[in-house]
């Protein structure tokens, strides 16, 4: 038993050193370590050719943002404008309001002015013709 544990153990070690040294011994003559290098040259190639890519869209997503932010300035600026001239629009046509309420209110205070002398002139004169009349139905005779 202890002849066949020394044996398979011997032979165990063997095999595990083999094992371990022939990829590095035998890497030089391996076929498959030059399209291992090939593969690998071209996932560089890929990925850098990638990376060109995402920075070519980088680049057109900054320029897209870009060109939207101005376009949003243009159309802040025209609403600006547009609420500038609603705003003036409405100014002017609270001042022709005014204005046109000032010269009504004027020529209704002008009316009732008028109206008021005519009335008070009316009256005086109604009233010299009554004292007139009286006088004349109480003189004597001359």
């Amino acid at each position: 038993m202890v002849r066949k544990l020394i044996r398979f153990g011997f032979a165990g070690i063997v095999s595990l050193g083999i094992s371990a040294a022939a990829p590095v011994v035998l890497a030089d003559d391996n076929p498959a370590a030059g399209a291992d290098k090939a593969a690998t040259d071209a996932t560089k190639n890929a990925a850098g050719q990638a990376g060109d890519m995402g920075d070519k869209a980088s680049d057109a997503t900054k320029n897209a943002a870009g060109q939207a932010g101005d376009m949003s300035d243009k159309a802040s600026d025209a609403t600006k404008n547009a609420a500038d001239k609603t705003q003036d629009a409405a100014k002017n046509a609270g001042d022709a309001t005014q204005d046109a309420a000032n010269k009504a209110g004027s020529s209704t205070e002008d009316a009732a002015k008028n109206a008021g002398q005519k009335t008070d002139d009316a009256a005086k004169g109604a009233g010299q013709k009554a004292d007139d009349a009286y006088r004349g139905a109480t003189r004597p005779a001359d």
